[in-house]
């Protein structure tokens, strides 16, 4: 039987007070298309009596709709001629935008399309649905058969891709961005992205957020965009927004609390033509002064505390600073240098423990000093040294003091005295015939006295230079001490045996140190911690005087007061240990001002300072102060107790 062909009534979507020609040629134009696109694919019919019994518009309606999204093309019958592509879907805000890009981008890669005709419009067919339609048509001159092959071959795979994305904004994203979008291009997209953020959540996006992505946009170098895809992109952007955001609010809350917010997911890069897994790691926090440094080496040394193959993606490095403003976010990339992914274990070990090791990784810029050596001082070590000497048999005295640090390295001035003997190798000479780290400058060289009156003492003046990253704590300070061992232990390979004269008591403490380190093997701790604790002690001489284990039990009082989370009172909060010869105190405090008091008050005591140790902690800025109370009176320790309270609850 055959059906009257017809279409039903169609709408172009213009101001209906604004009846203009250009409205009736759109409608014309519109009814052309469609029914030589829809009648090759189904057939509209008129109410007719032989279907009484049939819902027409509905079996219409749904012959419509499963059509849809369709991609349909018209070829050129001769060359040179012209293609029309054509595409009818439901109306989704940038579709022909999406239609156009992909037969720009996909049909002639490398080469730019000759267009002749571009056409959209918007619709309704009231008779099928309430529904908006939009037909797009690209009609584009191809001029040889080389280009016409080229089009074919790639047609399907385009038609496909456009059927995902004509529908979806979801799909022809990820579309364009495996295609590769430009970065024009890309900021259009990332503009929809943060915008439906904006309107799905204004309670967290205000319309600032678009400054934050220009502001990053604009800031990070093209390839940064060209490599990340634009939901990559996005994200970013948002994390460094919600980040900068509550470094506000926690500012004008808290001025002078440190604030640390850490984000960690999984993406992936684009590699020529391929994508490579990577976890992007987001850090923000707040500088108390302009002369707190953090970079992307302070992050990754923190990071591959835990893991140590980690490295950082070359060219994923974005810092976001605006101005003097005292509120900073890190950005970067890394991976493992075997090429292996990181596991949920990983990731989940870095967010419970980075947090608050990056807080003891910022790093403090000191002024240089500048400070003219004492020629008197010089002179005076060498007579002391000089008197040491007595026997032939002494071994070489040497005093070993801190000069200077440079950008590169720390310098150290040495005095060595020893007696001169015929088989006697000049100082220099063995510095050449040494594999040292020592970088060696000579000073001077004199003789200071004889023995037996046939050899003579020889004291010479030298400066070492060692390089200062082996001594780099997390927070970047310099461990002098450590250094001053290296300088040591390298001259000791130098010139063998020798009398360290003003390193006695550093030794005797690096001797408690290390046996402490060892009570606290089965610990979980943090290394700094322990030696800003162990160098804190006060009065120096206490630091050799207390045994390692009167000193375990006041660390481990004080890991137990850091793995709480709070004050339970409102000013401190005190832990005590009583042992038959010692008080151990740890008491955790949040206003300095309560430190100033407790020192006033134990003052008033008259405590020799050979029976009171204290320390002094401030971790993640919550200030750690700690006593051990040598006696074995009962009644002097409750009433040093009775005063540390007493201090505390009337500050």
């Amino acid at each position: 039987m055959s059906h009257t062909v017809f279409l039903p009534k169609i709408e172009t979507i213009f101001d209906p007070h604004c009846r203009t020609y250009s409205q009736a040629l759109y409608n014309e134009m519109l009814h052309n298309h469609l029914e030589a696109i829809l009648a090759e694919r189904m057939t509209f019919v008129q109410d007719d009596p032989l279907f009484k019994d049939v819902d027409v518009k509905a079996d219409q309606r749904a012959q419509f709709l499963a059509l849809l999204p369709l991609v349909s093309v018209t070829w050129c019958e001769e060359l040179p001629g012209d293609i029309s592509f054509y595409s009818l879907s439901k109306y989704r805000a940038n579709s022909f935008r999406f239609f156009f890009d992909m037969l720009c981008n996909s049909l002639l890669p490398g080469k730019r399309l000759n267009l002749v005709l571009l056409y959209a419009a918007d619709f309704r067919m009231p008779e099928i649905s309430d529904q908006i339609f939009t037909f797009c048509e690209v009609i584009i001159r191809v001029e040889n058969q080389q280009e016409l092959a080229v089009i074919q071959a790639n047609f399907p795979t385009v038609e496909s891709e456009l059927k995902l994305g004509i529908p979806s904004n979801h799909y022809a994203r990820r579309i364009l961005e495996i295609r590769g979008l430009l970065n024009e291009e890309k900021t259009v997209v990332i503009q929809e992205h943060l915008s439906c953020f904006i309107n799905r959540s204004p309670e967290k996006f205000d319309y600032d957020l678009l400054t934050e992505m220009q502001h990053v946009l604009v800031m990070c170098h093209e390839k940064f965009k060209a490599d990340r895809e634009c939901r990559h992109l996005s994200r970013i952007i948002c994390a460094q927004y919600l980040f900068r955001k509550a470094l506000r609010d926690d500012i004008r809350r808290a001025p002078k609390k440190r604030a640390l917010y850490l984000k960690l997911f999984r993406a992936r890069l684009k590699e020529e033509n391929r994508f490579k897994n990577v976890l992007g790691v987001l850090v923000g926090m707040n500088f108390f002064q302009n002369t707190e440094v953090f970079n992307q080496n302070h992050l990754l040394k923190a990071i591959q505390n835990y893991l140590p193959k980690a490295q950082i993606i070359e060219g994923s490095v974005f810092v976001n600073r605006h101005g003097s403003e005292h509120v900073f976010t890190l950005y970067l990339e890394i991976e493992k240098n075997n090429g292996l992914d990181f596991t949920s274990d990983e990731i989940r070990l870095l967010r419970q423990e980075l947090p608050s090791d990056l807080k003891d990784r910022i790093e403090h810029l000191m002024h240089p000093v500048f400070m003219p050596r004492n020629e008197e001082e010089i002179m005076r070590n060498i007579l002391s040294l000089s008197k040491e000497i007595k026997y032939l048999r002494d071994i070489p005295q040497v005093f070993i003091s801190f000069d200077e640090q440079t950008h590169a390295g720390l310098l150290f001035t040495i005095i060595l005295v020893r007696v001169l003997k015929s088989d006697s190798i000049p100082i220099q000479e063995m510095f050449k015939q040494t594999d040292s780290l020592l970088d060696y400058t000579p000073d001077c060289c004199q003789y200071t006295g004889m023995l037996r009156r046939k050899y003579k003492k020889e004291a010479t003046v030298f400066r070492v230079k060692l390089p200062k990253d082996h001594f780099l704590r997390a927070d970047h300070s310099i461990d002098l001490n450590k250094a001053r061992q290296a300088v040591a232990a390298e001259l000791f390979k130098v010139v063998g045996e020798f009398r360290d004269f003003n390193g006695g008591m550093i030794s005797k403490q690096n001797e408690v140190l290390c046996e402490l380190r060892g009570l606290l093997y089965d610990k979980k701790y943090n290394d700094l911690i322990l030696e800003n604790f162990f160098y804190s002690l006060m009065p120096v001489v206490m630091r050799n005087v207390l045994g390692s284990h009167a000193l375990y039990t006041l660390f481990l009082m004080l890991l137990d007061f850091i793995d709480e989370p709070s004050l339970r009172k409102k000013n401190y909060d005190i832990k005590r240990v009583d042992q038959e010869a010692f008080l151990f105190l740890m008491i955790k405090i949040e206003d300095g001002a309560i430190r100033e008091e407790l020192n006033k008050a134990i003052t008033k005591l008259h405590i020799h300072a050979s029976e009171l140790a204290n320390c002094y902690v401030s971790v993640h800025d919550t200030i750690y102060k700690g006593y051990i109370y040598r006696s074995h009176d009962k009644n002097k320790k409750e009433l040093f107790y009775q005063t540390v309270l007493s201090a505390l609850s009337h500050p």
